[in-house]
């Protein structure tokens, strides 16, 4: 770890809280009842509408806090799960909007819904910059805490390999029915974005599949890593606020039935794999000790 190391974490975090602040103003507006950028006023007096728009900030007002705590000496002593948890689920909730961004930016949005054409681009825009951003900073993170760690997990203790070898398989099998399920869902959709959100939802649940049984092999590694990391992380972000959306925003029965057990079935894969790949490197990420910048290079490179 070094200043410099620092110094960019901070610069990527705060690059990653501006990017909450288009959001967070647009969402404030409408809870305040400011109409900007809305096409039917009744929808600032729904209660689903209200309720969703109040997560939503609480949503991004975590994102600026981990972006802080990203950039501080705190974060590298802080217990692993404090940090984990919310980036784990911050990467799940990100990461498929930032991909999708690009197509929600150049397609036009469609008639209807209330909103402004304008916020819809807008809005996967700031999701794009503060995944970009806070993922950069997770990822200096992790590298300055954890590199040896991910490079050369230590070997899985015996009595924890029967269990990894059930969750890594059960995780697999949930997530693959998630996988099956959107791939339905985008062949039956209309939009060309709701199709390509649901394809790049199984492209990344299949990803953390693949990642998740190679570390539950013994074949450790950043792609492995990686990819059990993000691949988990989408299916269980996705699933959990499609049940905070149906119970707590929109009531349920709201969503297709297909659409609900893609979701539960991501959800529960999602949590089964992401358990799997901490029984994998559990022992590096619950006791690694910070090396100095030296000596971790010379343990990647050697």
């Amino acid at each position: 770890m070094t200043t410099d190391t620092i110094t960019a974490r901070r610069a990527l975090g705060v690059a990653a809280t501006a990017g909450t602040l288009p959001y967070l103003s647009l969402k404030i507006a409408w809870l305040t009842g400011n109409p900007v950028g809305i096409d039917d006023p009744a929808l600032l007096r729904d209660d689903a509408w209200i309720a969703a728009n109040t997560v939503t900030v609480l949503l991004a007002l975590c994102v600026a806090g981990l972006a802080a705590v990203l950039g501080s000496r705190w974060a590298l002593r802080a217990p692993a799960a404090a940090v984990l948890l919310p980036a784990w689920v911050g990467t799940g909730l990100l990461v498929p909007a930032a991909l999708v961004a690009p197509l929600a930016l150049l397609t036009p949005a469609a008639p209807g819904g209330g909103v402004a054409g304008w916020v819809t681009p807008m809005v996967y825009g700031g999701f794009a910059w503060q995944g970009i951003f806070l993922l950069a900073a997770f990822a200096l993170f992790a590298r300055d805490r954890w590199w040896t760690a991910v490079l050369r997990p230590g070997p899985v203790p015996e009595p924890v390999r029967p269990l990894l070898r059930a969750t890594a398989a059960g995780g697999a099998l949930t997530a693959a029915g998630s996988v099956a399920l959107h791939l339905v869902l985008a062949a039956g959709a209309g939009p060309v974005t709701g199709a390509v959100v649901d394809i790049v939802q199984a492209a990344l649940v299949a990803a953390g599949i693949a990642g998740v049984l190679a570390l539950a092999a013994g074949r450790p590694g950043p792609v492995a890593v990686v990819a059990a990391w993000t691949g988990s992380a989408v299916p269980f972000a996705g699933g959990l606020w499609a049940v905070v959306s149906a119970v707590g925003i929109a009531g349920p029965g709201s969503a297709p039935a297909l659409r609900g057990l893609a979701d539960l079935a991501g959800l529960l894969g999602g949590f089964a794999l992401a358990v799997a790949a901490l029984l994998a490197v559990s022992s590096p990420l619950t006791s690694y000790t910070i090396q100095p910048t030296a000596h971790r290079n010379s343990a990647v490179n050697g």
